[in-house]
């Protein structure tokens, strides 16, 4: 598994020429279907806001670079413009998180991927930075239900059972 804010910044090369098209800007993600739906790019365009490539596009995410096959794969891309409810991850980035008994779990500090299928796996959440530096963060598998606020991440209070802490991950 891999970081998704580990994204951010990566050069998108095309496969045949080599050429960069730009940059990891921001990825999309569909909480509801688990997912990584597309990621938008900077610098692919001038003229247009949004512009990104959808997952199923994406060639390869290397440690270094994403790699897509051609440039016609970059299209306008926008949480509106996917099915299903779509997020920023900088939007759920950073946000404290409560179960719904009224708990406070924790500020969700980055997102776990399969890098081939796009899967979202689970949430790397922190109890602040003396906690993290004593005990490490947390990892915690996805949540099947959960409430995006603007806020904050209101999840079922079962999920408290199902912390692992990071050093024993997967």
């Amino acid at each position: 598994m891999q970081k998704l804010r580990n994204l951010f910044g990566l050069p998108v090369l095309i496969t045949g020429t080599g050429v960069q098209i730009g940059e990891v800007k921001e990825v999309l993600l569909d909480l509801e279907q688990a997912a990584v739906r597309g990621i938008v790019l900077a610098g692919a365009n001038w003229f247009t806001k949004d512009q990104g490539v959808v997952f199923e596009d994406v060639f390869r995410i290397g440690r270094d670079a994403l790699m897509l096959r051609a440039t016609y794969a970059v299209q306008e891309l926008t949480p509106a413009m996917m099915p299903g409810t779509v997020y920023y991850l900088c939007d759920l980035l950073d946000k404290q998180i409560y179960t719904d008994a009224g708990l406070s779990f924790g500020i969700l500090v980055d997102a776990l991927y399969d890098s081939t299928t796009g899967e979202i796996k689970a949430y790397e959440i922190s109890d602040g930075l003396i906690t993290d530096l004593l005990y490490g963060r947390k990892i915690m598998p996805l949540p099947q239900a959960q409430v995006v606020g603007q806020d904050r991440l209101i999840i079922p209070d079962a999920m408290t059972n199902l912390l692992i802490p990071e050093s024993n991950k997967v």
